[in-house]
């Protein structure tokens, strides 16, 4: 969940409705096993990158939990991975490390002097972990591909010298009509070939199921 999901509401109980919701699809600060064939770890929920902030919505559910605090989160739950299984990481914001530009992966766009907008704690958590397990791919949101004040588009794929993936998927609008009126929706698309990550894209789809465009990374 992002920062728009935890609700304008610093008692935490919008917050934890949706949680409520969600039940066990609900990842934050927690490992999952999907289909018996990979490994989705999440990192600190609602974030708003930056270094590291915690929302007053946040505190309500969780308490005051301080930054070292997160990253042994992160690393507890990563205890429980399956090594067999590809290994993912889902965050809203990306981990700091990947750039200071605005057109960085993470870099900071709409404010100047622009500088790295990545979550610190994540960061180190990957770091980490990356010291034990290989991390196949990092995916995340919150920076949008389209810089403000029309200064172009952001870098939305880095791999770093451990060889893991990272993957902003923040193609906004998610949205968009041709001339003719045709609706056409964006995706994140990744595969797993054996257990390797094979294949990394962005494609536009129509209703029909087909892909319009695709921009493909890997």
């Amino acid at each position: 969940m992002g920062n728009h999901d935890r609700g304008k509401d610093p008692s935490g109980e919008t917050l934890l409705k949706q949680i409520r919701v969600l039940q066990q699809k609900y990842c934050a600060w927690d490992l999952k096993i999907f289909n018996n064939q990979l490994n989705i770890l999440s990192a600190r929920p609602c974030s708003s990158g930056g270094g590291y902030f915690l929302s007053n919505e946040v505190k309500a559910v969780y308490g005051p939990i301080n930054e070292q605090e997160s990253i042994n989160k992160i690393l507890k739950s990563s205890e429980k991975v399956i090594k067999e299984f590809p290994l993912l990481f889902m965050a809203h914001a990306g981990p700091s490390g990947l750039g200071s530009d605005p057109n960085s992966i993470c870099g900071r766009d709409w404010k100047e002097p622009s500088c790295d907008w990545g979550d610190r704690d994540l960061a180190v958590a990957i770091s980490e972990i990356q010291k034990k397990k290989k991390i196949d791919l990092v995916i995340f949101g919150h920076m949008h591909n389209r810089l403000k004040r029309n200064k172009g588009f952001r870098k939305m794929f880095k791999v770093d010298k451990e060889g893991t993936v990272y993957l902003n998927s923040a193609v906004v609008p998610r949205y968009k009509t041709n001339s003719k009126g045709e609706l056409f929706v964006n995706f994140s698309w990744v595969e797993f070939v054996e257990n390797k990550l094979t294949h990394v894209s962005h494609r536009w789809y129509s209703e029909s199921g087909e892909i319009d465009e695709e921009e493909i990374f890997l």
